[in-house]
């Protein structure tokens, strides 16, 4: 039984990474992204394929702490700063955490490709966190390929799937 003052919260979430130095397991993830931010050269999208539990949208929040955060583009992003704090608890305006499970029609995608036309508010890069992507349907990827294909300099789209194809 948990008293109102510790809050229960599930294993997976206490122990989840918040920077690249914590995310055990995928080094050569970790080395690839950790130089493309250092040198300046991140992608406008990624991919992040794994089966369930491996951390692929963990490291998509870790990827847009890290381009995001107040002291940055950082490797280390200071998790104090309002845009660290926001990303974590999942409520930065310009970081859109989409589940491609329950979002996957055209008109969702319509609103994506509407709303990345928006400078970001805040932060320097205005990201796109699609989980489950491969739910999406055909109809709705292929709308949503244009917008891959010509993104806005400022955006970046990080996907979550379990299945590549």
């Amino acid at each position: 039984m948990t008293s109102s003052s510790s809050p229960y919260r599930v294993f997976a979430r206490k122990y989840r990474p918040r920077t690249f130095e914590e995310v055990i397991g995928q080094d050569h993830i970790v080395h690839a992204l950790s130089r493309a931010i250092e040198r300046g050269r991140l992608g406008q999208a990624y991919m992040l394929i794994g089966p369930r539990g491996v951390g692929k949208t963990t490291t998509a929040r870790i990827i847009a702490k890290s381009i995001n955060c107040e002291n940055g583009p950082t490797i280390k992003p200071c998790l104090q700063c309002s845009q660290c704090a926001e990303i974590e608890r999942g409520s930065d305006m310009d970081v859109i955490e989409i589940d491609g499970a329950s979002h996957n029609g055209v008109d969702d995608v319509r609103s994506i490709r509407e709303a990345v036309q928006t400078s970001p508010i805040r932060d320097s890069r205005k990201v796109y966190i699609i989980d489950e992507v491969q739910r999406l349907s055909g109809q709705a990827f292929d709308a949503l390929l244009k917008t891959l294909e010509e993104p806005p300099s400022y955006a970046v789209f990080l996907f979550a799937t379990t299945d590549p194809h």
